[in-house]
Formats: C-alpha cells, structure tokens, sequence
C-alpha cells in the first residue's frame, strides 16, 4: 500500500510589507510504504542489547538532501528504543522532489529485535498527527487561504511542541520557524518574528548544516524580518549566510533538477538583496 499526505504545501508567501513577495521554505511529505524505505542509500542496522526482546516503532523525518534529522520512539521496550533511534539517525535517504522542489519527508519503520540482526519492516499507515505529535496543518494553511487566524493556531503548536518532552531539536526549529513566518504575514510584530526566527537558529546547528537549504531559508526568514524593523546591517548579514548556504545546497546536489532548484533561489534571493 502506498499512502502519500501532503502536510505543507507552501512554496511562496507573499508579505504585504515587504517589496519581495517570495521566500523559500520546505515543503513535507508522508510516505509511510516500502517504496520510500527502499529509497535508503544508507541503512544501519541497530545495535541488539544483550538478551533484550521486542519491537519499536520509529517515527521519523529527513531533511531536503535526504539525512535524518528527527526520530521518535513511539512504541516498544524504552530498552530498545535508544538503540533503535540512535541507529536511523545514520539513514540517508536519496533526496527526494516534487516538480523538481526538493521536500522533506516523514516516514516510519518498526525494528523487530526478535530477531539477529532486527528486521527491518513497515508499519501500518500512520497519520500526520501520529508522525509528528503536536504540530497541526492548519498553522500553514491559514498562509495558504490568507487566514489572520493562523497566527494563533502556530503559536498553539508552538506551545505543544515546546512542552513536549519527546519533541527533538528539529521538531521544535520547524514550530518557532513556522510560528516566525506567520507571525511575519499577520502579526506585525517585526521583533517577535525576529525572535523566533532566532531561536530556529539556535537550534539548526542540533542536525542541519551549512549545506542544507533550511539553514539558508531560515536566515532568509530573519533577515526579511530585520528589513521591516530597519536593521539593514543585520538584515545584510543573514542575507549573506543565506545566499552562502544556497549556493552550498546547490553544489553539493547530485540532482540536476534540485540544483536548479536552488539556483533560482539564489536569485531570488539576490533580487531581494538588490531592493534593499
């Protein structure tokens, strides 16, 4: 069974007080199926304690190049379930694009130690809600259909991710990034946004790098937001990690589609540099 759910789906967002109308960010796919696991370039079997049983269920998502960068234990012997986690965190996936836009996915595996080595299997579709407690469609959706409200429901995640004891690194750079873009569309409140934007920054370096396209959006986001307060040197500066990052993301691409991907957005992101 193949079984795909589109949870964002944002390509641009216009911003009525700025003069560029389009920042990049990612767009996240579920595909709970054999076929993405198959996708695995590199697939570390876990480590099987001594004499301990049992199966865990892992949910999990990749970065834009294919990495995992956030793993969740929601089911078996907590034993079992560090080894488990510890293991897929080294999965490397082939990226993976739609139309050429590189997207992040989410996806989930159940390690069966029963066995030796633990097998590896598929577990039954899971919902969005499942792979990522706490975050809701609707944050994004109200950029989509140009919903004020929206700001609310991203703070709501906000809050759900931050107080949940089990939400990674990366889980919780997606909620202040997210809440940051919305915040940015609706809230008028440039130093809030400013703030949030910051706070993903402080937590990128948990599981992305240089060469990942979220590094550079993030920065994009922050320094569209330090143009509406004013801070034009600050504003340059993340403007120049951003377009660094991007150029970076592009070089390192095996896919000529992704690369050219990530060369319209340096010139985006020039274009808007150039407004300024």
């Amino acid at each position: 069974m193949r079984t795909f759910l589109t949870i964002l789906v944002i390509l641009t967002v216009s911003l009525d007080s700025a003069e560029l109308t389009q920042l990049a960010y990612s767009r996240r796919l579920l595909a709970v199926t054999s076929q993405f696991l198959e996708k695995a370039e590199t697939k570390v079997m876990p480590a099987q304690p001594t004499g301990a049983k049992g199966t865990v269920l892992v949910a999990f998502w990749t970065s834009e190049r294919g990495a995992v960068v956030s793993t969740r234990a929601l089911d078996g012997p907590t034993d079992l379930q560090k080894a488990a986690t510890e293991a897929i965190y080294r999965w490397k996936f082939k990226p993976t694009s739609v139309n050429g836009q590189p997207v992040q996915m989410g996806s989930a595996v159940l390690v069966d130690f029963s066995q030796t080595p633990p097998a590896i299997q598929v577990p039954k579709p899971m919902t969005a809600a499942q792979l990522s407690p706490g975050f809701q469609p609707k944050c994004f959706d109200g950029v989509v259909h140009e919903e004020p409200a929206s700001v609310r429901v991203c703070q709501q995640q906000l809050d759900a991710v931050s107080r949940d004891p089990h939400s990674t690194p990366l889980d919780q750079f997606t909620a202040h990034d997210e809440y940051g873009l919305v915040l940015m569309k609706y809230g008028h409140e440039a130093a809030k946004t400013v703030e949030q934007f910051s706070k993903a920054i402080e937590l990128a370096p948990e599981r992305l790098n240089s060469t990942d396209a979220e590094w550079a959006y993030v920065y994009w986001h922050r320094a569209t937001a330090e143009q509406q307060l004013g801070n034009a040197t600050e504003g340059e500066k993340d403007f120049t990690v951003a377009e660094q990052s991007l150029r970076d993301a592009e070089k390192s691409s095996e896919n000529e589609k992704i690369a050219a991907y990530y060369h319209e957005l340096v010139n985006r992101l020039v274009a808007q540099r150039g407004t300024h």
